[in-house]
């Protein structure tokens, strides 16, 4: 079940990358790639939020969970922003996308490593 979620948020990030360099590069976005990675990483949380509730306590579980939760705030921010400008195809502020990346890429890392060391 791990490895799902490890595959789904990788997809994820590979779908924020693609986004980023829409928005770096051509100055734009794609309202139907933000969306497929929004559901991507919903489903991810989803996954794993079943994994930590029926599995055994694994710290670097719960703490991926809460960085991811926290990364899921930050894209509810970057809707926010999307939704607030009247151009929705201008990209976001690239600091708040930074943030958001980071936070992700961190928790996935974590991921990562509890599923080895289990």
């Amino acid at each position: 079940m791990i490895l799902a979620a490890i595959v789904l948020f990788s997809l994820a990030i590979l779908f924020g990358l693609w986004l980023v360099v829409l928005g770096v590069r051509f100055q734009r976005g794609s309202l139907v790639l933000a969306t497929a990675h929004a559901a991507v990483a919903l489903l991810g949380l989803s996954v794993l939020g079943k994994q930590i509730m029926d599995g055994p306590v694994h710290m670097l579980y719960n703490v991926a969970a809460l960085l991811f939760a926290l990364a899921l705030f930050g894209g509810l921010v970057l809707l926010m922003l999307r939704i607030s400008t009247r151009e929705y195809r201008t990209p976001p502020p690239m600091f708040v996308v930074s943030l958001h990346a980071v936070m992700a890429m961190i928790a996935l890392l974590l991921l990562v490593l509890g599923y080895i060391s289990r």
